[in-house]
This record gives structure tokens, sequence and C-alpha cells, in this order.
């Protein structure tokens, strides 16, 4: 059962990383309620791949990377109700879920436990996503770094 788990949440890891990845392209193709499906479809992928992550990982991770899931899934969650956030809610959401990805990754990256290149991009990712404060197009950049850092991710639990 374990592997089901770990293979379903690493498929949706990477087909969430590789939708976000594509997310520039699909808002200039799409209609905007067909837009309004595929970023719904991407935040329940990016859910269960968090979800496996962590699952995976779980007995390294120790209360920095449980609360780092619980932060990162609460940036999902606020990304799906942005609205009720304001004009920034988005960008909230998006915070609240890099951030709870590089504390959930800080662990597992100290103690050298796992693969590595998934923390880092999402850490990196957390950097760009701040330094497009000042410089907008970062944001494209930080996006990217995230998605891949999901299919990696993704990538490793389908090996596990």
């Amino acid at each position: 059962m374990r592997s089901v788990f770990l293979r379903s949440s690493g498929a949706a890891a990477v087909a969430g990383g590789a939708l976000r990845i594509a997310e520039p392209f699909l808002r200039r193709t799409l209609t905007a309620s067909s837009l309004s499906f595929a970023y719904f479809a991407i935040d329940v992928l990016l859910l269960f791949g968090i979800i496996g992550w962590y699952g995976w990982r779980a007995d390294k991770l120790g209360i920095a990377g449980l609360a780092g899931f619980a932060i990162g899934v609460a940036g999902i969650l606020i990304i799906r109700s942005a609205s009720l956030f304001g004009a920034a809610g988005y960008q909230i959401g998006a915070a609240a879920l890099l951030l709870g990805l590089a504390i959930m990754s800080t662990p597992a990256l100290i103690g050298r436990e796992g693969p590595v290149a998934p923390p880092l991009l999402w850490l990196a990712s957390f950097v760009c996503g701040l330094a497009s404060l000042v410089f907008a197009p970062l944001g494209v950049f930080a996006g990217v770094l995230f998605g891949l850092g999901y299919v990696l991710c993704g990538l490793a639990l389908l090996r596990a």
C-alpha cells in the first residue's frame, strides 16, 4: 500500500510541477473558465505531491518538517481561497507554500537525508519569490524553480 501511495503522489507531483512550469503558456492559450480548472488541477496535484513528500520523509524531518508541511498545506488552501484575503491573497498563499517547503526541507538538507535537489530548488524559488517583490520578472523564474522542484520530488517518490 505504501508503494501505491508514493507512486500516486509522485505522479501527482510530476504532473503538478510540469503544469506549474507551463502556467505562463496556459495563461496565454486557455479561456478563463479552462484556466480556472487548470489552476484547480495544479493545486490539487501539488497538494498530493506535498503529502507524499512529507509522508515519505516524516520520520527524518521531525517537528520542523511537520510545521513546514502544515504551513505548506495552509499555503495551498490560501491560494485556493485567495479571494478571502483580498488583492494579495495569491501572494500570501504562494509565500506560505514556499515558506512551508523551505522549513520542511531544512532538516533534510542539514542531515543530508534523501534527495537534495527538490529542497534546494524550493529554497531558490523562495529567494527568487522574495526578490520578485523588487524585480518582478524574477516571479516567473521562481515559478519555474518551484515547478522543477516538484517534478524532481515526484521522480524521487516514483523511485522510492
